[in-house]
């Protein structure tokens, strides 16, 4: 099995982005995990100063699959039933898949530590 990630970056309609949070959390994550091959999904809020123009949101999906293609096409699939948020900018979204070239490594456990698989 070849690991990948998608990351996805994503931004809501100004004042609308408690709407667009639990819409993500309680819906649209929990969909895109039912698709074969997403194996766990985590979100992230940028924090800091940061450019009004940039999108705030990360989510970053963990993908194990033999065949990339017939797992995006599964989403894809999926995607025409899915919920889908008005809350959600679809033109500030930016999606991007990475296999994964190496064990994830943690500090403090000596050299080399692998730290789980996939990631």
């Amino acid at each position: 099995m070849t690991a990948y990630i998608q990351t996805v970056v994503t931004a809501p309609f100004a004042g609308r982005e408690d709407e667009f949070n639990r819409w993500y959390d309680e819906i649209h994550l929990p969909e895109v995990l039912a698709v074969p091959g997403f194996v766990a999904g985590q979100r992230f809020a940028l924090t800091g100063l940061r450019a009004v123009d940039r999108p705030r949101y990360l989510s970053v999906y963990e993908i194990e699959t033999d065949d990339l293609t017939a797992t995006l096409n599964a989403l894809g699939a999926a995607a025409q039933t899915m919920t889908r948020s008005d809350a959600m900018d679809q033109q500030a979204t930016i999606v991007d898949i990475y296999q994964v070239q190496a064990e994830r490594r943690t500090a403090g456990r000596g050299a080399g530590h692998a730290g789980g698989p996939g990631l």
